[in-house]
């Protein structure tokens, strides 16, 4: 999977020559949160193969805990999308020329870093941008038909992942293959905090709730609703789990997703229990780890379970499972059949088969395939 090279001498930056081994290292990936998860077993790759080198990851504020402080990361350069589209939304001069002199000063902090080497996993224009914003002599990004919006115009080394539909770890790993990290496990590893620990086990301990539960995520992203599994059928499967399997369920969600969950909870008939609320994504990771279980549809949650080492079943409508579906063992993927030619969507699973589903989890050993 060797990169395909931009013209000699294209990307040169004076004083610096990007055939040697890079000191510097601008690894970028803003969004989605399951994408940033995804990324993370690269970082142990650049890593293992840069042992010396300053690893530094810029991602947008929604995603920003699962890369700062990470302890394979040297920087974390959170971009503040959020903060900046509400203050131009506001129409309000003084905060859209506060934002606007945060932007170049946030350029210039990229450009200043002198990075050797820019990694874009993100593989759109705005990912593109920050790589060409740092100035990093070798941009390698991904190969025309690879990438969106046309961003391999920025990457001066170019990739081309090793199969047509390579799951995202394996499509992110090919990208860190071109600074010569291809060797060791693709594994996650999430910025660790004793602080955080204590808080969601004091939270599950005063909610009287012991690990091992079920745990079920009915939201998804803004413009994901495609990809959601009816609430009343969440509520249903956790009726049938209490009754038939005898276990806890707890509903976990997301910024803005506290309705969802309580429409879950009433169709179970209170047998779901809302999850302490989360205030950080490191503080969700916490939940999940202690769950046995997490079911819900293609969703960031889902990856980050699947990074905690908790099994999951995955439920599948019109994204592809083998891009998408929660990385390594155990975990198992339902997908509706698809109906007259359309494609698969998720309220044409049912019910009955979810709970197949998690019976077969829940009743094989621990690091079964």
């Amino acid at each position: 999977m060797a990169p395909e090279r931009a013209r000699p001498g294209e990307g040169a930056a004076a004083g610096r020559d990007p055939r040697t081994t890079p000191r510097r290292v601008l690894l970028v990936r803003l969004s989605a949160v399951g994408d940033v998860v995804n990324v993370l077993p690269s970082v142990g790759l650049v890593r293992a193969a840069l042992p010396d080198a300053h690893l530094a990851f810029a991602v947008e504020d929604r995603a920003a805990d699962l890369v700062r402080d990470h302890p394979l990361l040297d920087e974390a350069i959170v971009f503040p999308r959020r903060r900046w589209r509400e203050a131009l939304a506001s129409g309000i001069p003084a905060r859209i020329r506060e934002a606007a002199a945060e932007a170049s000063a946030y350029r210039r902090g990229l450009r200043d870093r002198r990075f050797d080497v820019s990694l874009d996993f993100q593989g759109n224009l705005k990912g593109a941008m920050h790589a060409w914003a740092s100035r990093a002599p070798r941009r390698i990004g991904f190969a025309p038909g690879h990438d969106r919006e046309m961003s391999w115009l920025f990457a001066n080394e170019r990739v081309v992942p090793p199969a047509d539909r390579p799951h995202r770890v394996e499509k992110f790993a090919s990208l860190a293959a071109a600074l010569g990290a291809s060797d060791g496990p693709l594994e996650f590893r999430l910025p660790e905090s004793t602080e955080v620990r204590r808080r969601v086990d004091r939270a599950l301990a005063e909610a009287r709730v012991a690990p091992g539960f079920v745990c079920l995520h009915p939201g998804t992203s803004g413009r994901g609703e495609a990809k959601r599994w009816p609430a009343a059928r969440f509520g249903e499967l956790a009726a049938r789990l209490r009754a038939e399997r005898d276990v806890a369920v707890l509903v976990t969600r997301g910024p803005g997703e506290e309705a969802l969950a309580r429409e879950v909870e009433r169709a179970s008939g209170g047998v779901a229990r809302l999850a302490p609320a989360t205030g950080s994504l490191l503080d969700l990771a916490e939940v999940l780890r202690r769950a046995s279980l997490f079911v819900s549809g293609d969703t960031g949650p889902m990856h980050l379970a699947a990074a905690c080492g908790t099994r999951c079943v995955a439920l599948f409508g019109p994204k592809d499972p083998a891009v998408y579906r929660p990385w390594g063992s155990g975990h198992v993927v339902l997908r509706g059949p698809g109906r007259s030619g359309r494609p698969p969507a998720m309220d044409e699973i049912e019910v009955a088969a979810v709970v197949r589903a998690v019976s077969s989890v829940l009743d094989a050993p621990r690091g079964a395939d």
